[in-house]
């Protein structure tokens, strides 16, 4: 009989050493408190990716596309960009006009381009230097934060410190401690949304000049990415 109640007590032990740490903490019925905290940190994009797309067509037979692509390739070495590294043809494409039992096929008339660069302050120099040259059509592809693995360590380590920062507080009020944490759990907002391209009137400059009022000419931007990261730690009370 000594024997079957010893083997009863080694099987229960087992199967709670088995058991998650939250199961353990409730089979046996260890007080806890649970808390919820989070760290948030807003990044400038550190590589930005340009779309620049040239249509012969918005210049009306004025300019062709050669003319165009080395206008641009001259608004990017006056701004000092390295043409081989940042910039990648996408698309070039052409109108396709159709003959009596023949066909031809006209000159190239479109093409896109990717641009990346690594900083806000290079994009507006190359945005007006392409601007200046007449060329507009530009669009903001993607961003990255190339830190981004760091920053979301660096958000984990002050959520759970201020997690645990919180639980103290809480159990000193009612005269106790806490212990280790029984389990953690954490998710992240943000970060998945690419910024937007938009005009800046900041550092508008307005000079009096025969009773008018004129504006500096809007810089670009782009908003910033929010990360934020939350945990939720169960923590022992003792």
């Amino acid at each position: 009989m000594k024997k079957i109640g010893t083997l009863a007590m080694t099987i229960i032990a087992a199967l709670l050493l088995a058991l998650p740490a939250e199961s353990m903490a409730q089979a046996l019925n260890e007080p806890y408190i649970d808390i919820s905290s989070n760290a948030k940190r807003e990044v400038t994009p550190d590589e930005i990716f340009l779309r620049i797309t040239i249509r012969e067509s918005d210049y009306k037979g004025k300019k062709s596309l050669e003319e165009m692509q080395e206008a641009m390739i001259g608004a990017l070495k006056i701004n000092r960009i390295d043409i081989s590294e940042c910039l990648s043809l996408n698309y070039m494409g052409s109108d396709v006009s159709y003959k009596l039992f023949s066909k031809s096929i006209k000159p190239k008339t479109e093409a896109t381009y990717t641009l990346k660069l690594n900083d806000v302050a290079t994009m507006q120099r190359v945005i007006a230097s392409l601007e200046e040259r007449q060329i507009s059509n530009i669009d903001l592809a993607r961003v990255r934060y190339t830190k981004e693995k760091e920053l979301k360590t660096e958000l984990a380590v002050e959520a759970m410190q201020q997690a645990q920062a919180e639980a103290r507080v809480f159990a000193g009020a009612i005269g106790q401690e806490i212990g280790k944490a029984l389990s953690i759990s954490s998710w992240m907002n943000g970060g998945e949304v690419q910024p937007r391209l938009y005009k800046s009137r900041a550092n508008m400059v307005v000079v009096e000049e025969d009773a008018a009022i004129e504006e500096s000419v809007p810089s670009f931007g782009i908003s910033k990415i929010t990360y934020n990261l939350n945990v939720n730690v169960r923590f022992q009370l003792k």
